[in-house]
């Protein structure tokens, strides 16, 4: 078995939301289609309305966006400084 759960790591407003999808990068703005899908290995990125841009390094998993509200299940998700 693996670890489990952490819980969440961010729960915020954001103008836009970026994923390192499978298919490639996933841009998220507001009144997104709702989607579902995998990701890799890569950054996270949240660009919120009282910062600039809040990262978040992850190992994987699946993002779901449903009714403006984005929900990704990561491997595992650490904070990074933004580029």
């Amino acid at each position: 078995r693996g670890p489990a759960p952490a819980g969440a790591a961010c729960a915020r407003a954001a103008r836009s939301v970026t994923v390192p999808a499978a298919s490639g990068t996933l841009g998220i703005l507001p009144r997104h289609q709702p989607v579902a899908a995998s990701l890799t290995a890569g950054r996270v990125r949240l660009r919120t309305p009282d910062r600039p841009t809040a990262e978040l390094r992850i190992g994987g998993g699946f993002v779901v966006v449903d009714q403006d509200e984005v929900t990704i299940l990561a491997d595992d998700a650490t904070w990074v400084r933004a580029r």
